[in-house]
């Protein structure tokens, strides 16, 4: 169990996420911005096992970019 909530489990992953260069997150409560910030908690929770099976669970990973780089 990661104990997290949902939001937390959300910015875990973008915080997890090689293809994320920043998250931004937003709060309308002091309270928001607290329960925002344990997810910095979560990201060592998720193993690349659980990544997968996040992936699994959504079920909407895109397809990998082209390298555009590569003069293909």
């Amino acid at each position: 169990e990661l104990g997290a909530t949902t939001a937390q489990l959300a910015i875990a992953w973008c915080l997890k996420n090689p293809h994320v260069s920043s998250v931004i997150t937003g709060a309308s409560r002091a309270q928001q911005v607290e329960q925002n910030m344990k997810a910095a908690d979560i990201v060592p929770k998720l193993t690349p096992q659980v990544m997968e099976r996040i992936e699994e669970i959504v079920g909407n990973r895109p397809e990998p970019m082209k390298d555009l780089r590569a003069g293909n």
